[in-house]
């Protein structure tokens, strides 16, 4: 049995403050001050990742560590809510918000190693960063398959008809979480631990040779 995870006090019956700041306290109808001053929150500067490694790992933390977070337990609150009003509908995705809650737990724990044991690795190029990059990448496969399970249970973020207020900002919420999440993993991939992999496994290929 899965143990209650202690967010679950984020649920929209004990802090109604999630409703409030996207405006959708009720179903039918919508705060549009609050909702546009939420939306506006969510839309960020388009800018060139720096290529210096400190510079760069300064704006994952920034860009994405420290925004994801939040907007992920707004989701789940969002997600808590609509199942307890549309969970008997046929179209609602059954299971949203554990799916949910499961990314933002893998996030955390994820950026928690990066931050604490990844990232200082990298700027004191310490030789044992290329194999914590590689178990970092293989834990981006893992998160992968999480967005890839909620991409499909709400058939690509595609809002019924039908839907309440409530609903569609989920998905709004959802579909940012997907496109954030993907380019965090792929600008590290690409930009971070990729050169030093690389870099490992042809000294290691290298010193190998020498010894033939």
């Amino acid at each position: 049995m899965r143990p209650q995870s202690p967010r679950l006090d984020l649920i929209p019956e004990a802090d109604p403050s999630v409703l409030r700041r996207w405006g959708v306290t009720d179903c039918g109808r919508v705060d549009r001050r609050a909702l546009t001053r939420s939306l506006t929150l969510l839309q960020d500067d388009e800018v060139a990742p720096p290529a210096d490694t400190t510079r760069l790992i300064r704006h994952i933390r920034d860009r994405y560590h420290r925004a994801l977070v939040g907007v992920i337990e707004d989701a789940v609150a969002l997600a808590t809510a609509c199942e307890a009003a549309h969970g008997g509908q046929e179209l609602w995705p059954h299971g949203l918000s554990d799916r949910l809650m499961g990314i933002l737990e893998s996030l955390e724990h994820h950026q928690q190693r990066e931050d604490a044991v990844v990232f200082p690795m990298l700027l004191a190029e310490k030789p044992q960063a290329a194999e914590a990059a590689r178990i970092m990448e293989a834990e981006h496969a893992r998160i992968r398959n999480q967005l890839d399970v909620v991409l499909a249970l709400t058939q690509g973020f595609e809002v019924p008809a039908q839907a309440c207020a409530k609903w569609r900002v989920l998905y709004v919420l959802c579909c940012k979480i997907n496109v954030d999440v993907r380019e965090q993993m792929r600008l590290e991939e690409r930009e971070l631990f990729s050169p030093r992999i690389r870099e490992s496994t042809e000294a290691s290929v290298c010193s190998d040779a020498m010894f033939r």
